[in-house]
């Protein structure tokens, strides 16, 4: 489809996406500034505009409110759009000081007009101009934060207006992923992973994939897709593509999902609105998913040009675009009563483009996407280290957590290593085909800078103590305190708390003391297992041992609470009493105010399915609560999805896991 990009209809330049390797993005935009100069080459300038959240901390602050009730409200609001009243109810009940209704008022009231106004300037995530004349001469330009750059004052809704083009370098972690991946795998077993060596038919990849087994693996990982992908079950690259298409506010706010995975599965008949349709929508069951398909339509119904068409596309996919689209409307009923097409099912048309308004993929680009799809799963079946490696690596990216990451892999049989002062690179590595190393810079507040100060130290010898750790490193005590927290120096044998304690006393200068001179040590209580756990994740954001619910998973069982895998074997519409990690809260505004909850155990995942009314009486434990337990009704799906429908939470705080763990 040139003609999204030239024709004499459009009246505007194009927008070129170009997506490199995240880890090597900025050696793109340095040689861009460097070849044309900032005279020539700029980035362009994004508006953040309020939403909910961040009105609310800004009013909050302005009205004196309280910092509680500000972050109480903060997260009432997660997933929501709009100042939704609603979720906010709960909010006085929770603060030790509620505010005065009036106040509540005023906040309600700012918060609304303030949403979608803007708060202040930002560089763009990638955006670049890139132009003959001296960009002053034409834009306005200010100096950036970083040197030797500049940034256009305009965004790049304004920059189309003066017909400049706007290049997006953008960064795709998982394209830094698999890169990093495939030299890990070069150097394990001397035989290099290459995306064009990959066939795209192995049985084994697609049945993965079908059966939602897809955590880490590039756009099929979310809740959403999990969901889908049971029902749809791809056999090919080209369900792929659809596959990673259907989850995009066009085909959802168009209703195309459902009906597709009905004709797909043989539970509803394949019809089109007019014969006419068949060759643009028969690929996708004849529901409009692709950017392509809309200048299809519109050429094979109405007889617009592939001009006319993309006009139409754009103004579907623009934010309220709502009066651009309808201008087309009289155009598409002339001309598909002029092909001999009613006026009835031409307006019946027309109504499934307008439903496909909002963001969808152009097949093309799902095409490429898919790509890299298959190879992230191909590398997570067959080369599990080196692909979660890469994933640590390349955080923050992807849905899930870098625990969530690592949890998957363990289930995987791939065992990741805590950190080591004596043996940990700087970055996560694999030290072969069942194990990973956390590197030094996993630690937090251990950075690039100290991590290399570390391994020049170590370079002399292994450390052998605290003391030797401090005067070779001189880090400041909360570094060293991090790293003991993160089980670092577990190999001296030496008790946690102990160290902490110790490091407590040291202080990194000249007048350091000496600890080898310490006056009588605190008798301090040894640690369980959970709480040890708890310390490093509060440091790396990662579990290196076994999951935290599989510590009480007994004493769950004898209370009649299940894991994740035993609700295969539960009867739909069965009470289920279910606990585990509380991983994510999601209220897409297309689910109708339902909130969706992920929940993990040393199994696996569960789907936690929340009415509004239950999450406006359970807000405060679902949203404060790292462990849940959770009563409800479990109700099977189509391909052997299973959720829970809520009635009922509670928190389980660590000292009840505590409690519960054997001794």
């Amino acid at each position: 489809v040139f003609e999204r990009f030239l024709s004499k209809e459009r009246q505007v330049t194009p927008d070129i996406d170009i997506d490199f390797d995240s880890a090597r993005r900025e050696e793109v935009i340095q040689y861009v500034m460097q070849r044309y100069g900032t005279d020539h080459a700029a980035m362009t300038c994004t508006f953040v505009t309020y939403r909910t959240k961040s009105a609310l901390r800004d009013v909050g602050r302005a009205l004196g409110v309280p910092p509680e009730w500000i972050e109480r409200a903060s997260k009432a609001v997660r997933g929501y759009r709009g100042a939704n009243r609603k979720p906010l109810s709960f909010i006085d009940e929770t603060v030790e000081e509620p505010l005065d209704d009036s106040v509540v008022e005023q906040i309600y009231a700012l918060v609304e007009q303030l949403q979608g106004l803007p708060r202040h300037i930002g560089q763009h995530n990638g955006g670049m101009v890139i132009m003959r004349d001296i960009l002053s001469q034409r834009v306005p330009i200010e100096p950036a934060t970083m040197q030797d750059r500049v940034v256009i004052q305009w965004d790049k809704e304004a920059l189309e207006t003066v017909n400049l083009v706007k290049f997006d370098i953008l960064g795709l972690g998982m394209l830094a992923a698999i890169q990093e991946a495939s030299e890990t795998v070069l150097r394990l077993t001397g035989k290099p992973f290459r995306i064009e060596d990959l066939t795209f038919d192995d049985p084994a990849i697609f049945r993965m994939i079908a059966e939602a087994d897809t955590i880490g693996l590039f756009q099929v990982e979310s809740r959403a897709q999990a969901q889908l992908l049971p029902r749809f079950q791809p056999k090919n690259f080209s369900d792929i593509i659809i596959a990673i298409s259907l989850i995009r506010p066009g085909p959802i706010q168009g209703g195309m999902v459902h009906p597709l995975l009905r004709r797909r599965t043989g539970r509803e008949e394949v019809t089109y609105l007019h014969d006419a349709l068949r060759p643009s929508l028969e690929e996708t069951y004849g529901v409009i998913v692709w950017q392509e398909q809309v200048l299809l339509v519109a050429r094979d119904i109405a007889g617009f040009t592939p001009g006319e068409g993309e006009q139409l596309r754009r103004a579907l996919g623009a934010k309220n675009g709502y009066e651009r689209v309808e201008s087309f409307h009289d155009r598409f009923i002339m001309g598909a009563a002029s092909k001999g097409i009613s006026a009835d099912i031409a307006e019946a048309i027309f109504d499934q483009l307008r439903g496909f308004g909002g963001y969808s993929f152009a097949k093309s680009h799902a095409a490429s996407f898919a790509v890299l799809v298959y190879a992230s799963a191909y590398l997570r079946k067959y080369h599990p280290a080196a692909f979660y490696c890469a994933l640590i690596n390349v955080q923050p990216m992807g849905f899930w957590s870098v625990d969530v990451l690592t949890n998957d892999a363990r289930r995987l049989g791939v065992k990741t290593l805590k950190v080591n002062i004596n043996h940990s690179a700087a970055r996560t590595e694999v030290l072969d085909a069942k194990n990973i190393r956390l590197g030094l810079m996993q630690v937090k507040s251990i950075g690039e800078s100290s991590a290399e100060r570390i391994l020049a130290a170590r370079e002399k010898g292994n450390f052998t103590s605290l003391e030797d750790l401090c005067r070779r490193t001189r880090l400041p005590e909360r570094k060293i305190e991090n790293l003991i927290q993160a089980g670092a120096v577990d190999a001296w044998g030496i008790p946690r708390r102990k160290l902490i304690w110790q490091a407590g006393l040291y202080k990194a200068d000249e007048d350091e003391l000496d600890l080898a001179y310490l006056a009588e040590e605190l008798a301090l209580p040894l640690q369980h297992g959970v709480q040890e756990q708890a310390m490093e994740y509060s440091v790396t954001g990662i579990n290196t041992g076994d999951h935290l619910m599989s510590y009480a998973r007994d004493s769950l069982r004898q209370r009649g609470i299940l894991a994740s895998y035993e609700l295969a074997d539960c009867a739909h519409n069965s009470i289920v009493r279910v606990a585990g990690q509380n991983r994510v809260a999601q209220s897409p505004q297309t689910a109708k105010g339902m909130t969706f909850l992920t929940l993990e155990d040393e199994w696996g995942m569960m789907n936690i399915v929340v009415r509004h009314d239950i999450f406006g009486g359970y807000a405060r434990i679902i949203l404060d609560s790292p462990l849940l337990l959770v009563k409800g009704l479990l109700e099977r799906g189509d391909g052997g999805t299973i959720n829970v429908l809520a009635h009922q939470f509670a928190a389980l705080p660590m000292q009840t896991l505590l409690y519960l763990c054997p001794r």
